[in-house]
């Protein structure tokens, strides 16, 4: 008889760490759960592996063959913070790539004046700049100067560092530089571990590639620690000790020191992979969506003809790493998570809070008051009163009383408010179910769905009905899955190399050579570092592709034999299919291709499962524990508790009921049953099974019949996921840098009447409604890109409005739109913006209110017309067509809401969500805005032609709890450009997102408050001008009313006062034509400081609107003529207060070819204000450095030619700062000194004396007392002067002339013959000319 083998998995988690020994020959596992010590998480595993293998005879000599062990000790050490202490090594001039982070403010449109941005990993006072420079084709610029460097590493010697990241610009095209730094660090600090990025993750993208290397050092020191003491103490007992890969695969010990960040995830990993081995492997269910629902969060992925997808990054907590993992998705949903209901909306909330470990659910008796999920399903009688084979008592009465206080808050009963937690927190799973499902383009109804963790299979057989996933698998052991995941992985290794090519100008040939290469190295390692030999290895050959123009690629995988037999037409066809799968839609456009990946594993193990005995009749009662009362639908049940170890193959329970082992409770609902297959897994069905998918659920049973505050949660929750969904498809296959990367685009999906009900700018459609006369019907599409056409709603020709009317057979139910902000539409410049436009004539094609397809028909004459007048024809033909897949997915989404809820409960839902908001506004109204009229009034410097500050002015008041904001005191439209159509819509929605952000920003933003709002500007002024008025330069009063709009609201109301710094998103244009007679086009969104807030201090070098991102600096100089020799903060241009203002950001551009370029831009005369006695921060400006002559721009003009060798410094403004600054922590102050973010100048600011990097207390005192005397009080808002002082000093302070008023220059336009105008001409001295008979018409002949 053979001697039987053993392989080992080990599973760690917070509360626990559990162990599955599997006998490979027999199939038989043992299992065991151990308290998790955390302090050293080796010690739980070593006492695991004691128990487990205590337990088998003669143990004492039993050496395991493998041990694999998924760990959370790199996921602890990043989410703790309890890493290494990095220093980064940068190209010289980026030494703030972690501190911007691509200058993106996650969340809604005001998240900046909440978020709190993470530090970054590699500290900033830890940032050293190496010289030398590397192109993007791997070219040396400028070379690596080894002594100036060592010079540059003195400063660290004190710093106690532990490890280092390289990551220079282009190291992926060469690493050379890398290399001779890494040779120097050796030689200056030995022993020191070293990462370089062109080893850890040798693609372009320099913060993606930044930050994950440094993620790599941050975790190295403690991961090889561990590992390395576990298998010191593990010695004698184990052949092998393996790590699990964030991907599911096992790495040895010494691949995963040298990088552990390919372990960040590793926990996760193991339970999608048990769920592959067990489930996978052993039944006839080969496509699943996996559950992993815990105590503080739920993990779901999906599996696809048995394997788990993989996805190219890693996201924990707030970091996102480039590392491959299990595409596996969190959500803060647990059994621990926390139940609160926000005073201003009444909606159940349920986490991301978690009460944890302790104080734990109110049921558990460790101190919990708080209502959790726990106590919930404890309540209506779902969890057994004794857990863990009954060693745990549970406090029912503690559940209730803790579920009472939600009741009373909703006014329900309380089974009705757990009823109604479960049925959101179920919402919740259900909305990250579909994002590894649905919005992968996978039907979750050809999928099972298989629960484990301790809390998922209590979730199971809701979720599968949601879902339509059958039958719902629960499998053995389900809370030691992970375990069995890890026991059962495979070796793997994965190398890429980036390889950027035309696929029009790529040959097989050549595909192949790079492939060999590839080949043969990871070939090398799996054999030498691994362990497997070569005739073990199997390899999987993937694409990184993408169509030319697209900025994120779509990762395929393909036989390496069918490429060699058909070429890169079997390439093509593969990457189609993906991204039709994916999008909807494919194009007829060039591609290329971006990485090359290969991926080998070694030869799988075949391992016996052990099926367990056949039923011979019926369940017997004595495997009923005791029977419990169950609520469900609020009924109650008598039902059973049935044992799961005295269940045998072929058994079956009809629901309700429940199913109870050590680590897990099974709830089987009314109408479903459970039924036990050959290796123990529990399979439930519905008691009937639908005829076909359309009938998936039946209907009695899959809705709610009443109207509640859960339904409309859940309702709501569906809203916010489907919109979601937009975004991702927009940002991730659209050509324009504005939308795919700047995220210039944004949605709404409206009821019938136009009222938008999930969005965030307004809604399009009631003004689109007011304007067509036409006919909408079934498989109708509208597009316009005139604002005067829609009221506003979309602000410049640049923006492409789609409109899609969503019915339900005839029964019109929603409207989806969806804009995008398109990088040229015909017009007198690229870019279509110019500055100095008098007529909207010149800023490109102007399409009114149109049917882009009618009837389902498309109107490809009409597109072709669109297409032609822009310089960038294809991207203009892509975009649109992302545009109306958007819109046809929400329109899928609200379809799907309607069958899911019905007619009735749907309309109704829509409605309460609508008064919801309503109210939520209206008591924000009551509590924080002032019964006096409040007035504010800010400036644009100037409009492009030299006349300026143009003033707007509002004054805010309130009656009968109304707001009214009346914009009476803004100067007339201007000639030029810069004139803002402002939108009563997207006024009102700003006043809704800035109060509702601060007090429950989870709440999903509608119209319903709209008619609570009066709203009034005044026309023929610079916010509602008269057609045909130019709008290309309206960035700048748009970024301006948020100044308003914080000026309004901060004055009586503390929680919305923040100082100035939204100001514009300043824009960027370089055009021209390449040697080879390709044009190229780019436009850039630049970026600056947030203001300083009550929060804290503003953001350096970040970007106020939603979630925009800068586009990376490898990408630009890859496809454009133009180097980025500067990427940084500007030291002391946030202002100074008790929390500062962020800094702007200076980028210094140097072209190297001829061209044209144009700017926009503003706050380059005023100052960004401080508010409460902060600062003001500092101007903008551009300058142009050629041939070593300095040439200051104006903020606003077009056609500036550029030469070769020419140099654009480009310096944005910082944010006002918020308080005053001689409350502000000295120590903290000399912290930022060192991190170069202030000047040890610029700390004298704050009343700070820096002597020896160190705080000179006493003369700080000193100072703090002198300045505080001298300090006066100019009120509210500090400017940095009057206007007076500002254009009298312009030309000394910013070397450009000043304006010219308004009001001194002669007015002309389509709006001079309006009264309120002419008065204001007559009040500034104008002479009025004589009006003529058609006075009071507009250019088309209509009364104005």
């Amino acid at each position: 008889m053979a001697t039987p083998t053993y392989r080992l998995g080990v599973d760690v988690g917070g509360t626990f760490t559990d162990l599955l020994l599997l006998e490979t020959q027999s199939g038989i596992t043992r299992r065991a759960k151990v308290p998790s010590t955390p302090e050293d998480q080796s010690v739980a595993v070593t006492h695991g592996i004691e128990e487990l293998l205590a337990t088998l005879p003669n143990h004492a000599d039993l050496v395991v063959e493998t041990i694999n062990h998924g760990s959370t000790v790199a996921t602890n050490a990043i989410l703790e913070k309890t890493g290494a202490k990095v220093a980064l090594i940068v190209t010289e001039g980026y030494k703030d790539v972690l501190q911007t982070r691509r200058s993106q403010v996650p969340g809604g449109l005001a998240s900046w004046i909440i978020w709190q941005k993470p530090e970054p990993l590699a500290p900033l006072e830890l940032t050293v700049e190496a010289p030398g420079r590397i192109s993007t084709d791997g070219n040396e610029i400028d070379e690596f100067d080894k002594e100036v460097f060592i010079e540059r590493l003195q400063a660290l010697h004190s710093m106690e560092v532990d490890a280092f990241t390289v990551s220079f610009i282009n190291a992926f095209a060469n690493p050379d530089h890398e290399l001779q730094a890494r040779s120097v660090l050796s030689e200056v600090f030995p022993d020191k571990p070293v990462s370089l990025s062109s080893e850890v993750l040798p693609e372009m993208m320099e913060y993606e590639r930044t930050v994950t290397t440094v993620a790599n050092s941050y975790i190295e020191p403690r991961v090889s620690s561990y590992l390395n003491n576990l298998l010191r103490s593990l010695e004698g007992q184990t052949k092998h000790l393996r790590i699990l890969r964030s991907d599911g695969g096992l790495s040895s010990i010494p691949l995963a020191c040298k990088y552990p960040v390919a372990t960040a995830l590793s926990g996760p990993a193991g339970g999608v992979s048990g769920v592959a081995s067990l489930i996978a492997a052993e039944t006839r269910f080969k496509n699943l969506i996996t559950l992993d629902m815990g105590g503080t969060s739920t993990d779901v992925a999906l599996i696809e003809n048995g394997t788990p997808k993989i996805r190219r990054e890693t996201k924990i907590g707030d970091l996102v790493i480039r590392s491959p993992s299990v595409d596996v998705r969190t959500v803060g949903a647990g059994g621990g998570s926390i139940v609160h209901v926000p005073e201003v909306t009444k909606a159940v909330r349920v986490g991301p809070s978690s009460a944890g470990a302790l104080p734990g659910p109110a049921c558990y008796s460790k101190g919990g008051k708080v209502a959790t999920v726990t106590d919930a399903n404890a309540v209506c009688g779902y969890l057994p009163e004794y857990l863990l084979g009954g060693k745990f008592k549970l406090d029912l009465d503690a559940a209730r009383d803790s579920v009472r206080e939600v009741s009373r808050k909703i006014g329900v009963t309380v089974s009705e408010a757990a009823e109604g937690i479960l049925k959101v927190v179920n919402e919740t799973m259900y909305g990250a179910l579909r994002v590894v499902s649905v919005e992968q383009g996978y039907d979750p109804r050809d999928f099972s769905l298989v629960a484990f963790g301790g809390a998922g299979p209590l979730h199971a057989c809701a979720l599968g009905k949601l879902l339509g996933s059958w039958p719902v698998i629960v499998p053995p052991s389900p809370g030691v899955l992970c375990a069995r995941g890890d026991a059962t992985a495979l070796l793997r290794h994965e190398v890429s190399t980036t390889f950027i090519r035309k696929f029009s100008q790529t040959t097989p040939e050549q595909l192949l050579s790079s492939f060999d290469v590839l080949l043969q190295k990871a070939s090398q390692i799996m054999r030498e570092e691994q362990g497997v030999s070569n005739e073990r290895q199997v390899y999987k050959y993937q694409l990184d592709m993408r169509y030319i123009g697209q900025a994120l690629s779509v990762n395929v995988s393909f036989d390496i034999s069918t490429f060699r037999e058909n070429g890169l037409s079997y390439a093509r066809d593969v990457f189609e299919v993906e991204h039709e799968r994916l999008f909807t839609y494919k194009l007829d456009n060039d591609m290329e291709i971006i990485n090359l990946r290969l991926t080998v594993e070694e030869l799988k193990l075949e391992t016996k499962m052990r099926e367990i005995e056949q039923a011979s009749g019926d369940v017997p009662e004595g495997a009923i524990q005791y029977k419990t009362i169950l609520i469900y639908d609020d009924k109650e049940y008598d039902s059973p508790v049935w044992i799961r170890s005295e269940l045998k193959r072929g058994h079956i329970l009809y629901g309700p009921c429940v199913i109870t082992e050590m680590d897990s409770n099974t709830l089987i609902l009314p109408g479903y049953k459970a039924e036990i297959d050959h290796v123990g897994n529990i399979l439930i069905w519905e008691v009937l099974q639908p005829s076909s998918k359309a009938e998936s659920i039946p209907a009695t049973d899959q809705r709610d019949s009443t109207l509640s505050t859960v339904v409309t949660d859940i309702f709501e929750n569906a809203l916010r996921n489907a919109r979601n969904e937009m975004d991702t498809l927009l940002t991730t296959v659209t050509m324009s840098p504005a939308i795919r990367e700047q995220q210039d685009e944004f949605n709404v999906i409206a009821e019938p009447s136009g009222k938008m009900i999930v969005g965030q700018f307004g809604s399009f459609i009631g003004q689109l409604l007011r304007m067509w006369k036409g006919t909408i019907e079934p498989g109708d599409i509208f597009i316009t890109n005139d604002p005067y056409s829609v009221g506003g709603s979309i602000s410049h020709l640049n923006d492409y409005l789609v409109c899609l009317p969503i019915f339900v057979g005839e029964k019109l139910i929603a409207w989806a739109a969806q804009f995008g902000h398109h990088t040229d539409t015909g017009g007198s410049v690229p870019g279509s913006l110019p500055t100095s436009a008098s007529q909207i004539f010149e800023e490109g094609i102007q399409i009114p209110v149109t049917k882009l397809a009618s009837k389902g028909v498309w109107n490809a004459d009409m597109m072709e017309l669109i297409y032609r007048n822009s310089r960038l024809p294809d991207w203009v033909q892509s975009d649109t067509k992302a545009l109306v897949a958007a819109c046809n997915l929400a329109a899928r989404r609200m379809i799907e809401l309607y069958q899911r809820f019905g007619d009735k409960l749907y309309f109704e839902a829509i409605d309460e969500l609508l008064e919801r908001n309503k109210k939520a506004i209206s008591s924000i109204f009551d509590k924080s805005t002032p019964d006096k009229p409040v007035y504010y009034e800010d400036w644009i410097d100037d409009d492009g032609k030299g006349v300026g500050p143009w003033k707007i002015a509002c004054t805010m008041s309130k009656e009968n709890g109304r707001l009214n904001f009346d914009f009476t005191g803004t100067d007339p439209q201007s000639s030029s450009s810069v004139n803002f159509y402002l939108s009563d819509n997207m006024w009102k929605m700003f006043v809704g997102i800035y109060l509702i952000t601060v007090y429950d920003p989870n709440t999903v933003v509608n119209d319903g408050f709209h008619d609570l709002i009066d709203f009034h500007v005044p026309l023929g002024t610079i916010l509602n001008p008269v057609r045909p008025a130019a709008l290309s330069t309206r960035t700048h009063l748009l970024g301006r009313v948020m100044d308003l709009l914080c000026g309004l609201l901060g004055q009586k109301a503390p929680e919305f006062m923040t100082a100035g710094g939204f100001s514009d998103s300043p824009h960027f244009f370089f055009s021209g034509w390449r040697p080879d007679g390709s044009w190229f086009e780019l436009y850039q969104i630049g970026f600056g400081g947030i203001p300083g807030r009550p929060a804290g201090d503003g953001m350096d070098g970040h970007c106020l609107w939603p979630a925009m991102k800068s586009v990376p600096n490898e990408f630009l100089e890859l496809y454009y003529p133009l180097r980025i020799e500067q990427y940084s903060t500007v030291t002391d241009s946030g202002g100074a207060g008790l929390y500062r203002g962020g800094n702007g950001q200076r980028i210094h551009y140097r072209f190297l070819d001829e061209g044209e370029i144009s700017l926009h831009d503003d706050r380059w005369l005023s100052k960004p204000f401080g508010v409460l006695g902060g600062d003001p921060g500092a101007r903008s400006s551009k300058v142009l450095v050629r041939d070593g002559k300095r040439q200051v721009l104006p903020s606003k003009i077009d056609h500036i030619k550029v030469s070769k060798g020419d140099l654009l410094e480009w310096v944005t403004w910082g944010g006002g700062g918020w308080g005053d600054p001689l409350r502000r922590d000295p120590e903290l102050v000399l912290l930022e000194v060192r991190r170069r973010l202030i000047s040890i100048e610029g700390a004298r600011r704050y009343g700070v004396v820096i002597k020896n990097v160190a705080v000179d207390h006493k003369a700080t005192e000193k100072l703090r007392q002198e300045m505080a005397v001298a300090k006066k009080d100019i009120g509210i808002f500090n400017r940095g002067g009057t206007w007076e002082e500002l254009l009298e000093n312009c030309y000394a302070e910013t070397g450009l002339q000043p304006p010219v008023p308004p009001g001194k220059h002669p007015m002309r336009g389509p709006h001079t013959g309006l009264p309120h105008i002419r008065q204001w001409m007559a009040e500034h001295g104008q002479t009025l000319p004589t009006l003529p008979r058609t006075a009071g018409m507009n250019s088309i002949g209509k009364e104005v």
